[in-house]
């Protein structure tokens, strides 16, 4: 849908300081937001590693900026969505990495593109989230994913053995090195390395493919979009590792983990029109170009 922002006048930079070339990129833009009167912050780990720490922003101050610009590829504009943690605010990618699904702008567009972003010129994707709930003994937590919430067993672990509930019901027990839950948008992502479909982010569904499974059913699974995913890992307890958009968040034995939709969206801004189908073949030939 079409913005109605207003001018931005906060923005918070998001940059993958593990690149070489991306700390001078960033402090090039931070300059340039000053001199277009725009205050301009950092998370506190990026201002601390930028020697920038009169930047530094903690996760209620950024959630309170108009929009988030990332430096880097789609794992830059995924950790965005986590130090938002839901909330709506507008994100957009400035692709300095390999491919780049998601990042709206490349390098040669990045201050043209600002100037758009500032003046409120923009079109919002929203894109749709997963809720997962982690439980072990008295421990439970939640997080979010724009991608896919990974199960996978730990190191040097033998398979897991997992009873999947869907909506209450015994679905399946999966036996396999693990599962991904993938969102429309992570169909491109992991799910897809492991032989998900591929899927338009104007639908809303859930993906549930098997890692490796030791089985003679290992087709992806098509869950709706209010379809609750309870998983019981009690029958065997052994360690497992809990992939939250390619990022580890917990290694551990654990009782169950709940997935459904997520109340809150990803806002990704959209500054060109652009087909899907086309973006995803474009960026796959890309990536095929890389790999040789």
């Amino acid at each position: 849908m079409r913005s109605l922002t207003p001018r931005i006048n906060t923005v918070t930079i998001v940059p993958n300081l593990d690149k070489p070339d991306i700390p001078k990129i960033a402090r090039e833009l931070l300059i340039w937001m000053e001199k277009q009167g725009v205050k301009a912050l950092l998370h506190f780990d990026d201002a601390t590693k930028l020697g920038m720490p009169e930047l530094s922003a903690d996760t209620d101050e950024i959630q309170k900026s108009g929009a988030v610009i990332c430096l880097g590829g789609d794992g830059t504009i995924l950790r965005a969505v986590r130090i938002l943690k839901g909330a709506a605010i507008p994100i957009i990618g400035v692709n300095l990495g390999r491919v780049g699904f998601l990042s709206e702008v490349e390098p040669d567009e990045m201050y043209p593109a600002m100037e758009r972003v500032l003046a409120g010129d923009f079109s919002i994707d929203e894109r749709m989230m997963l809720r997962c709930v982690v439980r072990a003994g008295d421990f439970e937590h939640e997080y979010l994913a724009l991608n896919e919430i990974a199960v996978e067993r730990g190191c040097f672990q033998r398979m897991l053995v997992m009873d999947v509930y869907i909506n209450s019901v015994l679905f399946s027990t999966y036996t396999s090195d693990g599962l991904i839950f993938a969102t429309p948008t992570g169909s491109t992502a992991y799910s897809f390395s492991a032989g998900g479909p591929v899927v338009s982010p104007a639908n809303e569904l859930v993906l549930l493919a098997p890692i490796n499974p030791h089985s003679l059913f290992t087709r992806t699974v098509v869950l709706g979009a209010r379809d609750k995913v309870d998983i019981d890992l009690t029958k065997k307890r052994f360690e497992v590792i809990i992939g939250v958009d390619g990022f580890p968040v917990l290694e551990t034995p654990i009782d169950s983990l709940s997935i459904e939709r997520a109340d809150s969206r990803a806002h990704l801004i959209k500054l060109k029109e652009r087909s899907f189908y086309t973006l995803f073949k474009d960026k796959l030939r890309v990536w095929d170009t890389w790999l040789r």
